[in-house]
């Protein structure tokens, strides 16, 4: 990773690091992975899009960029959605009954 930070691509979290990989489509892949004991759990991925203006570092340092803000943004989506939750039950305007 520190490879990928050095060219550019957004430092991630202790724990936390990318994986490209070829799949069966003849296309590279960038995945953010969160390392757990045994394994490692996908959170973000994106294709690497080959440009001709591009160098090959250049294009998976832009997947790397394009998979840390779509991750980013899915978190913010999820704290949004659970500081919602804070209000789930009912909500009597007149206190509850008596």
């Amino acid at each position: 990773m520190a490879q990928l930070v050095a060219a550019g691509a957004p430092e991630l979290p202790e724990g936390w690091f990318y994986r490209v990989r070829s799949t069966n489509i003849r296309a590279l892949k960038v995945e953010i992975r969160e390392q757990r004991r045994f394994r490692s759990r996908l959170v973000a991925d994106t294709w690497v899009f080959e440009r001709p203006e591009e160098s090959a570092e250049e294009s998976i340092v832009a997947a790397c960029a394009r998979a840390f803000k779509g991750w980013q943004e899915a978190d913010a989506r999820r704290a949004a959605y659970l500081a919602t939750t804070a209000y789930i039950g009912d909500h009597d305007p007149k206190g509850g009954r008596k």
